[in-house]
């Protein structure tokens, strides 16, 4: 546990990202409670959920994403069609000012795709958004338990 605080010390030095457990701010955009749920040694694709708020008085979006952790990310929104849930992607999430939007399971979503390596629960890895008006927030993911970080 104690090599965990140094590397979130660390990487909060070389990159200012925005750690899993808390909240930050960044002009007015705060992302809160990154997670995604660990994984099996032979899955191929997983979920990050998160909250954005956008306090400030100008509207943005969140545009783009990318990890080390994975060969692509990307927004999807999962969808009933009929009785079969669809998962399809999104090329921008908007984020109207003084609003707050949260990417929860069985909704909005960043999914990663093939990744490099199974996500083992207690790790985190970066993840970098991209935002219209902001411009690149770079973020930590906690990797957790399937119900995420409360169901640790």
């Amino acid at each position: 546990m104690k090599n965990l605080g140094v590397l979130i010390s660390f990487l909060m030095l070389i990159s200012w990202p925005v750690s899993a457990h808390e909240s930050s701010e960044h002009d007015g955009l705060m992302i809160e409670t990154a997670w995604a749920p660990h994984t099996g040694r032979r899955t191929a694709s997983a979920a990050v959920y998160l909250t954005i708020k956008n306090s400030s008085n100008t509207a943005d979006a969140l545009i783009d994403i990318k990890t080390d952790r994975a060969a692509s990310a990307m927004l999807h929104v999962s969808k009933e069609v009929g009785t079969i849930m669809q998962m399809e992607h999104v090329a921008r999430l908007p984020l109207p000012a003084h609003t707050s939007v949260s990417l929860t399971p069985g909704g909005h979503h960043i999914m990663l795709m093939r990744l490099t390596k199974p996500l083992k629960r207690g790790e985190i890895f970066p993840l970098n958004l991209t935002f219209e008006q902001q411009g690149d927030v770079t973020i930590l993911v906690e990797i957790t338990g399937i119900g995420g970080p409360e169901h640790n």
